[in-house]
């Protein structure tokens, strides 16, 4: 089914020349439309001939045996076995209806964050947002139109947590990062593959706990396997001896009529253990029968980086996992014939059956327990990866970031764009910003507040080892402090003002460790008169000018811009509107230099208040 995706995908590209990305998903999804199409009007006819199938074979049996017919007996047996064909045939029907469905909204993700509808996604991480974390809000990482809700394709509760942990805006292990970075990169290169991968995804259980799975297995085998394997063994052939003995060799019927009854006894008196040790592989077999698939679509992907070969060995050692996955699925389709009375009654009966079931479910936990966990940490990470590669599937601007191993902090950007708008819609700007200070002037609305937001939400991005919204990015690892989104607290008696200064004053204690660090701070010290806030903002800016800090400041107080001439080494930017008629419109782009325009009057007089 898939392939048939890709050759009709393929088709389409080389009709078109190189297609951009959003046509490939349009094109993607017309090819899927197509064949569910396909396969519901296979479906109808299926039902159609089971419909008829069934009725016909009971009706050529019945007549066939009143009338002692042999042609019409055997007509109704060869429809019965057409029957079962049918219904095999119709199950594996349903089954790829079912993942072309779960496809179908893959696709329709992707496209929606093409369109800007991205939005009204369900996953939006709002829980891993904390208020001690200023950049989860003023950076928009978690929430409603976020980071998280951009990128996250995970569906299990581990996949969504590994995810919120790698969207930090503090650099950690650049080694992971990198690696990440390769994963993602190769992942890009194999965009089929990745929706593949994302629909057999979405198949499972909305925000999938596998933590109780994962204690299940990790406990230890109570039992010897060998032993009840051999006792097993031992009593069912004894009994079969006994038969045979009785049958050729002119023995008593007692014997194996009594080594049954013996054995039947034992099952009995082990029975409420066996359903206790017997109870969780039901449920184990059929949560990681949710993953065979994942498991086999991961063995066969053609990933032939080392990052992606390091991610993926769990699932090959020290034994495969798609292996495992269907002996423990097996084995529990054995357990559940016990349902059956007279089967288990039988079973037991001859061959120990609760035995050699205890004994293997045991034989599996002890060789494949300890590495099940490791299965679904891969495809905890590859959920990770999936999500990482979302900027580079669905924007045609973007590129891999390069960390510098420079002393200083440095940050160099070419057409940096804001995630949270579409590419037409979004302005491309530039940055190159080193150890010091920038002063950003400019009207209401005119985009200071985005670009801070986005170096800052670009620099989360590097560090989860994603591709960022740019043409290029390079940056030395810094931590990135931020003071945009202030709120009050009524009940813990803090101002927006006073926040604010919380805020800086944590900067200001960072700063003294004399690591790297981004400081991003819109419209400093707002929430106060103006006399007092340009005082505050003189000397916050001059305690956070430091030679390994970019200070980044965002005001409507010109004074601000004259700092350079008191010593403090800050540059100046601003963004600037023009106007047509009774318009006013901007342009978001930055330039050097100080604003020379104010458009508040303008707009007091737009809406009615100053005349």
């Amino acid at each position: 089914m898939i392939y048939n995706i890709r050759c009709h995908c393929y088709k389409k590209i080389g009709r078109r020349g190189v297609l951009l990305k959003k046509d490939f998903y349009e094109n993607a999804w017309e090819n899927a439309l197509m064949l569910a199409a396909s396969l519901r009007r296979e479906h109808r006819r299926l039902v159609f001939a089971r419909t008829l199938v069934f009725p016909a074979a009971g009706a050529a049996l019945i007549h066939g045996y009143d009338r002692g017919a042999a042609g019409e007996m055997l007509l109704g047996l060869f429809l019965v076995v057409l029957f079962a064909v049918l219904v095999a045939r119709h199950a594996r029907l349903e089954r790829r209806r079912r993942f072309m469905e779960a496809y179908l909204s893959v696709v329709a993700g992707y496209l929606a964050r093409f369109a800007g509808t991205w939005k009204s996604e369900p996953v939006t991480g709002a829980q891993y947002r904390k208020a001690k974390r200023p950049p989860d809000a003023d950076l928009h990482i978690f929430g409603t139109a976020s980071l998280y809700q951009y990128l996250c394709c995970a569906r299990t509760l581990a996949g969504r947590d590994r995810l919120a942990r790698a969207l930090t805006a503090t650099p950690r292990d650049l080694m992971r990062t990198r690696r990440r970075q390769a994963a993602v990169a190769e992942l890009l290169a194999h965009p089929l593959l990745c929706l593949e991968l994302t629909a057999r995804g979405v198949r499972l259980p909305d925000g999938h706990d596998t933590r109780a799975l994962v204690r299940e297995l990790a406990q230890q085998v109570s039992i010897s396997p060998r032993l009840y394997c051999a006792v097993g063994a031992v009593f069912s052939l004894a009994g079969f001896a006994a038969l045979l003995w009785a049958l050729l060799g002119g023995g008593t019927w007692g014997l194996p009529l009594t080594i049954w009854s013996l054995n039947m006894a034992l099952a009995l008196v082990f029975y409420p253990r066996t359903q206790r040790v017997l109870a969780p592989l039901g449920r184990m077999a059929q949560e990681l029968r949710l993953y065979g698939n994942i498991f086999r679509a991961l063995e066969r992907a053609p990933l032939r980086g080392d990052a992606l070969r390091e991610t993926l060995a769990p699932l090959s050692t020290p034994m495969r996992a798609t292996r495992a996955q269907s002996s423990l699925t097996r084995l529990a389709d054995c357990v559940a014939m016990r349902r059956n009375f007279v089967f288990f009654v039988l079973a037991n009966a001859l061959f120990l059956w609760d035995f050699h079931c205890r004994a293997y479910f045991a034989r599996w936990r002890s060789r494949a327990g300890a590495a099940a966990p490791g299965w679904l940490e891969v495809w905890a990470e590859m959920e990770v990866l999936l999500s990482l590669a979302m900027i580079g599937h669905t924007r045609e601007v973007h590129a891999f970031p390069t960390f510098l191993d420079e002393a200083s902090p440095r940050l160099v950007a070419r057409d940096a764009m804001p995630f949270v708008l579409t590419e037409e819609a979004g302005t491309p700007n530039d940055a190159d910003l080193s150890a010091g200070a920038l002063v950003i002037t400019g009207s209401n609305m005119s985009g200071k507040t985005t670009y801070m937001r986005v170096l800052g939400s670009n620099m989360v991005l590097a560090y989860a080892g994603a591709p960022v919204c740019a043409k290029s990015f390079a940056l030395t690892p810094m931590a990135v402090y931020t003071s945009i989104q202030i709120q009050d607290d009524l009940a813990g008696g803090i101002s927006t003002f006073y926040a604010e200064l919380l805020r800086i004053k944590k900067m200001m204690a960072y700063s003294r460790k004399g690591r790297p660090m981004l400081i991003l701070i819109d419209e400093i010290f707002r929430g106060t008169n103006s006399a007092d806030r340009i005082v505050g903002a003189r000397e916050a800016i001059r305690h956070l000018t430091l030679p390994h800090a970019i200070t980044i400041v965002t005001t409507h107080d010109f004074e601000l811009c004259d700092l350079g001439k008191e010593g403090i080494p800050i540059r100046n930017a601003h963004f600037e509107e023009h106007y047509e008629g009774d318009r006013i419109l901007f342009d978001f782009k930055i330039r050097e230099g100080r604003c020379r325009t104010t458009n508040a009057q303008y707009l007091l007089r737009m809406a009615g208040i100053l005349t």
